[in-house]
């Protein structure tokens, strides 16, 4: 999965002062265990991205909510594949 999480611009600003962005982004880290992650300005929006393998996609809900309660952000969620994938999903396509 890719999850791209841009928090609102005032909640951003006030956890970027009070040191709890920090602390957010860390929990993220240890709760997604992303294979990687990025942090990028997207449409002048502080933006994380995080690449991840999620088994079950409800721990998305615990995963997210923080984001959603105490940083007011927009979230996406993307099916993504690496290309071992793509190759795989290509021969199905090829023997079907």
């Amino acid at each position: 999965m890719l999850i791209r999480i841009r928090p609102g611009l005032q909640a951003a600003n006030t956890a970027v002062a009070d040191g709890s962005m920090k602390v957010a982004m860390e929990r993220a880290h240890e709760q997604l265990k992303p294979e990687a992650s990025y942090f990028l300005p997207q449409d002048g929006q502080r933006t994380a991205l995080f690449i991840c393998d999620i088994a079950d996609e409800s721990q998305l809900v615990s995963m997210l909510d923080p984001f959603f309660s105490n940083l007011e952000a927009k979230i996406d969620v993307f099916p993504v594949m690496n290309f071992d994938d793509l190759r795989a999903g290509l021969d199905q396509l090829s023997q079907g």
